[in-house]
């Protein structure tokens, strides 16, 4: 029978900067996780907003540094010099686990046969103010990688790494500004790590106006996941591990990429299409972002044609409108 003594140590780390409206509900879904043994260390980064009066009410709950303001992966790697887990859970101080996150995702970690280096989950996607909360899922399929080129639901809070791991390849990147968390990921994959699907989403990842990292500037946050998924393309090429199931996720991400970049950066939008077209054209089923009438268009007329059909539709579905 298992004891709290074998079970591996798990370090939740939390990362907090002018986060005085949720923090407390963070640090909350932390203590409250039904595993044991587990420590929750918090780095408050230079918040003005009252977030360390908040932190420090929790006392010896918590173990608790203050520093100077210097970015959430700066403060990520201070939590994780402080950590003594094995694992660890980093948490954004606006987002919350479900009380059984932890839980079942090391019972998962304990029936593997093989060891695992990180555990990949969805989230719960909470929209605010109004409330809504989606569950999302991750493509169901054991490779981490597909998941990564499509950019899945993948996201910090939702993900569990092993401590020497994240160690092995430096941590997190200081100055890296967006797509942080997949930016890490890539080096563990090209590091040889070992990612799991552990498809339940038990973390609430919340959602609201466009002050995340990601959504202050998308066509960075664009640039930045090609840039990345790029590189993983490069990796998985040169191993020999690059299949039709990569082939097909690389020219969906692509062409959903390009589409979004449309408005603001036409140019780099036809790239991107021309580089999904250049290793194969798939028919796609799953992605609402890749209508078959778009894609019916595309391939006939080439992709601007479609983009811009696609706007005159939208054009007079808005003018037929009562």
């Amino acid at each position: 029978m298992e004891t709290l003594r074998a079970r591996p140590l798990v370090s939740i780390l939390i990362p907090a900067y002018n986060a005085a409206p949720w923090v407390r509900q963070a640090v909350e879904s932390a203590l409250a996780q039904e595993y044991e043994p587990k420590e929750v260390i918090v780095a408050d980064d230079g918040s003005t907003d009252g977030t360390l009066a908040i932190l420090r009410s929790f006392g010896e709950a918590i173990r608790l540094e203050a520093l100077s303001h210097a970015g959430g992966n700066a403060a990520r790697n201070r939590l994780t010099e402080l950590a003594r887990g094995e694992w660890l859970q980093y948490l954004d101080a606006d987002d919350a686990l479900l009380p059984h996150k932890i839980r079942n995702q090391m019972r998962f970690l304990a029936d593997r046969r093989s060891e695992l280096d990180v555990i990949c989950s969805p989230p719960i996607l909470r929209e605010e103010p109004s409330g809504r909360e989606t569950p999302l899922e991750l493509a169901d399929d054991g490779d981490g990688t597909v998941n990564y080129i499509r950019w899945g639901a993948i996201q910090t809070s939702s993900l569990l790494f092993r401590r020497s791991a994240v160690c092995e390849v430096g941590a997190w990147k200081i100055d890296q500004p967006a797509c942080q968390e997949h930016e890490l990921l890539l080096r563990l994959i090209r590091a040889g790590k070992r990612l799991g699907i552990w498809n339940e989403a038990a973390t609430i990842y919340r959602v609201y106006g466009t002050g995340t990292v990601s959504r202050k500037n998308p066509l960075r946050t664009i640039r930045l996941r090609m840039e990345l998924t790029d590189e993983l393309e490069a990796f998985l090429q040169g191993a020999g591990r690059l299949t039709d199931t990569h082939r097909k996720a690389l020219y969906i991400a692509r062409m959903e990429s390009a589409r979004s970049a449309w408005i603001q950066d036409p140019e780099f939008a036809r790239e991107l299409a021309r580089k999904a077209a250049s290793r194969g054209r798939w028919w796609v089923k799953d992605s609402p972002a890749l209508p078959p009438s778009f894609q019916i268009t595309a391939f006939l007329f080439g992709f601007e044609a479609a983009q811009r059909i696609a706007a005159w539709r939208r054009g007079r579905k808005l003018k037929d409108r009562p």
